[in-house]
């Protein structure tokens, strides 16, 4: 491919993208899945024209993700992916990018030549005080976090011995996708979920070990243990309210305890743009590892371990230093 013709092809890139996203917002890949897999019953089923739909089904053709035998409609393997209730689901997430995230990076020359987020110029309220007070926003932002967390925190305990902490707390930790591995795999153990209360609220399920506490990580957490995790929070704040954060975790901790950060190291794999979608968003960015660093030494907290879990993300494990 030409230099010229990559450009090209990068301009419209989106275009893919949009047209799965509909047919996510569709629910075309559901309908499909439930029989409803003729024209004239997709039609019906999600009150759609005929040429339009047409057009985006031949593009999901085209896209593999599904395929058309007898003027009937059936899913492909990439296709089920983008199903409710696929056990390795990624339709929240096809979902997520295309709404207020696209608006932001519309946006992003505001947010270059003013160092603000854009997000907050459009909306005129902070990203996460957004999605809280709009029911749908919070469940497709909270369980498109989730299909990620599924798969980043598959292997944590097989990386990381929990063995040792008898209380072990997930700080900001969602649906509690990390929590409840950690929590599975050591039943004996103590653990805490503490996220907001419309968070929580979306919890169904959660292991007999598991407490859930719904408040904010800017208040006291008022109780103690062993081992604290945070995992990608830090990056959604600057440096002032991560230092807050830091503090509340850091009064938690039991003497000798450990404060596990999980984040993407942006010195490490080229993050860039998933650093600016955090300016564009959260006034934040994708840090350093001598950034983090610097960030603990404020409080006496020294680096002791630095582990890799997956391609992207890397643990890093602080303890208060002796003097």
């Amino acid at each position: 491919m030409s230099i010229k013709s990559e450009l090209k092809s990068t301009f419209t890139s989106y275009w893919k993208y949009m047209a799965l996203r509909s047919a996510c917002i569709l629910n075309i890949f559901d309908e499909i899945q439930n029989g409803n897999n003729s024209i004239e019953k997709l039609m019906l089923k999600i009150n759609a024209s005929k040429i339009p739909l047409e057009t985006l089904l031949s593009f999901l053709i085209e896209n593999k993700t599904i395929i058309e035998n007898n003027k009937k409609f059936f899913l492909l393997e990439k296709g089920k992916f983008l199903t409710k209730n696929h056990p390795e689901t990624l339709k929240e997430s096809c979902i997520l990018w295309g709404g207020e995230h696209l608006n932001a990076w519309q946006n992003l020359t505001f947010t270059i030549q003013k160092n603000k987020p854009a997000f907050e110029n459009i909306f005129k309220n902070s990203f996460f005080d957004f999605i809280k007070n709009d029911n749908e926003k919070l469940y497709n932002y909270q369980y498109a976090m989730a299909e990620y967390a599924r798969d980043d925190y598959k292997n944590i305990t097989d990386i990381i011995d929990f063995s040792k902490f008898d209380k072990i707390a997930d700080i900001g930790g969602s649906k509690g996708v990390l929590i409840k591995n950690i929590a599975k795999k050591f039943p004996k153990k103590n653990c805490i979920l503490l996220d907001l209360p419309e968070v929580t609220n979306l919890i169904k399920k959660k292991p007999n070990n598991l407490k859930i506490i719904s408040k904010s990580f800017f208040e006291d957490f008022n109780f103690k243990v062993d081992a604290i995790i945070l995992s990608r929070v830090l990056h959604d704040w600057n440096d002032e309210k991560a230092e807050i954060i830091i503090q509340n975790c850091i009064k938690a901790l039991n003497y000798d305890g450990r404060i596990f950060i999980i984040e993407i190291m942006n010195d490490e794999i080229k993050a860039n743009l998933l650093s600016i979608n955090m300016m564009l968003m959260t006034e934040s960015y994708e840090r350093t590892f001598e950034e983090y660093n610097l960030l603990l030494e404020k409080f006496n907290f020294k680096i002791k371990l630095n582990l890799k879990l997956n391609k992207l993300q890397t643990i890093l494990i602080y303890k208060k230093n002796e003097i």
